[in-house]
Formats: C-alpha cells, structure tokens, sequence
C-alpha cells in the first residue's frame, strides 16, 4: 500500500512538472521596451530552474528579443516565428518538453502547415508588388522614349523652321533694292486642311499617348498646373498625369503660348504653371520691343505694299481696309514698317485686307508667330 501511495505522489509532482506558463507580450510594449524586464525575468528564472522558454515572435524581433532574455540569466532560448505582432513566451521544463513531444509535434505540424500557407500568400504578395514595380518602370521608360522622340522631333523642326528662313531671307534680300529694302515679311503659309490637322493629331497619339486615342477635349480655362502643352500647326494637344497614367486631350481654342502661365520647356512645348484666366500677362522676354503699331494703308508702288502685296497675294492689289477692333480670331497679321497687311481663311477662301488705326501689340489677344507676324487669338483684341 505504501508503495502505491508513493507511486502516486511522484506520478503528481511529474505531472506538476509539465505545466507551463504562458507569457504574452504586446508588440507596442516590445518596441516601446516596457517588457524589457519581464523578459530578462524570464531568463534568469529559467536560467535558475533548468527550463527552456520557447518564444514564438516576428523573426525580425528574434535578436532583441534574445539579447534581452540572455540579460537575465543564460537560459535555454527556444526562438520561432510569428506572424503576429506580439511576443508569446512559453516556458516549459526538459521533461514536459519530452511528455508533449508528440503533441508539439502535431502542434508544430499544423503550425508548418500554417507558416506554409502565409509564405504562400506573401510570396503572391511580393509577386504582385514586383510586377507593379515593373510596370511603373515600363511606364517610365516609355514617357522618357517619348520625351526624347518629342525632343528630336523638335529640333528637327526647329531646324527646318531656320533653314526655311535663312532661304527666304536670302530671296528677300536678292529680290528688294538694298536702300529701299522693307522690314522681313514671313511668307504666309498655306491653311492647314483638315487631313493635315489629322496626320497631326495621329503623329501626336502615336508619340504620346502609345498609339492609343486622345481621351477627349480641353479648355483653356481648364489647364492644370503641372499640363503639358504641345503645339504643332492647328493642333494643341495637352498631357497629363492622372495616378499612373499619362493622360492626352486636345486642346479647344488657341492660346498665346507668351502668357506668363506657360513655361517653354523646348521648341512648341511648354509646361502650365497655373491656371489659364482672363487676359493674363506676357512673359517678362515679350515685354521688350514697339509696344503698338500705327498702321497706314501703304502708297501704291511703295517698297513695303509691293512686298507685301508679292508675298501674301501673288503680286494682285490689296484693296480692302480694315480696323484693329473688326480683327477675328485666326487672322493673322503681317508688318512691313507702318504697312500691315491681314490674312483671313473664310471657308475655302482667303481674303487679304491692309490694317488701318492702332493696335496694341502686346496684348494677350496677340500671339508673335515669327518676325514681323502676329496670331489673332480672339475677337476682342484692339
């Protein structure tokens, strides 16, 4: 009987010796170091009492966590990961670690199966966010191929315009005497059709916006800061960054492309820096110059009305007269001293009138198109 008394008091005190306790620790006290001494307590007890703490936390944590129990005492550390943001602490003696052998083993079972799925989900994580990255640097390096096509294109045309104007120069200069030689007139070019403005907008789709369609149309007076203007003949296209994406819409209606919110940025390009409102400024390099014209209609046979009249009108008279005030939007202005001489598309025709009366030349309503030519832009210039 003695025997079995004895028995069943070491089966009791084996069994007190599988308990374990459980410490659970915020991540907010781990990372603020409030738990610092619970830690270092746990060491030095089981340093003391032969137990190993099992710590089950975020595998960055594993050397703080380490340093901190070591601090206590140089206890049997046990370190695992975790996925949650806390810090578990299972402190357990050698042989209750061997009596829940096979149930840690269940446990560390399901726990793999469980790890397995989180690595699964972060590596589709991980993945998803590579291909992002991937994508935003396609994006990036097909906005800088663009920039640079748009940047060749530019001084290619830039370098045509030049060439086009030494040669017109050196005409002007053979054809005029030298003593009696008018001011450069820019030859008056031909309208663009509607299949010119459409190769355009193609060639503007194609480089800018991948191929693919312009989303739609802009107003002037809805231009952003941080746009993009490009101007190509008739056409006006603007760019914009939307998330992602770079967006292209045309533009309605002209502008002056002198206005102080623009910012030439290369040749027919520039960059919005605020909204576009009422009649604006001119930037301080358009301020300079003959600030308005008093224009007369030219003598008959004088230098600048047969220039004029050559290089606008295939040398026929221009009779008509108009006003500064009757000036429209898309009318263009060509000066030759106090002579100037308007240019009109109406429909499929064009008529030629010599300005008559004063005119603001540093108006918004203006825009300065090359030497000696201005662009109406609306119908209220004066």
């Amino acid at each position: 009987m003695l025997k079995k008394l004895i028995l069943a008091s070491a089966l009791m005190a084996a069994g007190s010796a599988y308990a374990q306790e459980n410490t659970d620790i915020s991540g907010a006290n781990f990372q603020s170091g409030k738990a610092d001494a619970a830690l270092a307590a746990l060491g030095k007890q089981a340093a003391a009492s032969g137990s190993r703490l099992v710590i089950t936390a975020p595998a960055e944590w594993h050397a703080k966590i380490a340093a901190k129990v070591k601090a206590g005492g140089n206890a049997d550390v046990v370190l695992r990961e975790g996925f949650y943001e806390n810090v578990l602490v299972r402190v357990e003696s050698k042989a209750a670690a061997a009596a829940a052998a096979p149930k840690v083993a269940e446990t560390s079972k399901a726990d793999a199966e469980k790890a397995k799925a989180e690595a699964a989900k972060a590596k589709a994580e991980a993945e998803r966010v590579k291909a992002e990255a991937e994508k935003a640097k396609a994006e990036a390096e097909l906005e800088k191929s663009r920039a640079e096509a748009e940047k060749a294109r530019a001084e290619a045309e830039a370098a045509k315009a030049r060439a086009e104007a030494e040669a017109a120069a050196a005409r002007a200069a053979t054809q005029a005497p030298a003593a009696a030689a008018p001011a450069a007139v820019a030859a008056a070019p031909k309208a663009a059709p509607a299949d010119d403005a459409d190769a355009i907008r193609a060639r503007f789709e194609k480089t800018l916006n991948d191929g693919r369609s312009a989303d739609g149309n802009l107003s002037v007076a809805a231009l952003q800061s941080g746009d993009t203007l490009y101007v190509d003949g008739p056409v006006r296209a603007v760019t914009r960054r939307e998330g992602r994406r770079l967006a292209l819409y045309w533009l309605d209606g002209d502008i002056d492309v002198r206005r102080s919110e623009l910012k030439p940025l290369a040749t027919n390009r520039y960059q919005v820096l605020s909204a576009v409102r009422g009649e604006g400024t001119l930037r301080k390099e358009f301020a300079a110059g003959a600030a308005s014209l008093t224009a007369r209609e030219p003598a008959d046979g004088s230098p600048a009305r047969t220039s004029l009249e050559k290089s606008l009108n295939d040398g026929h008279a221009i009779s008509e007269t108009i006003e500064p005030a009757k000036l429209k939007s898309g009318d263009v202005i060509y000066v030759s001293g106090d002579a100037a001489a308007v240019v009109r598309r109406i429909g499929r025709d064009i008529v030629r009138f010599w300005l008559v009366g004063t005119l603001d030349l540093q108006q918004a309503g203006l825009q300065a198109d090359g030497a000696n030519k201005y662009k109406v832009l609306n119908d209220t210039v004066h």
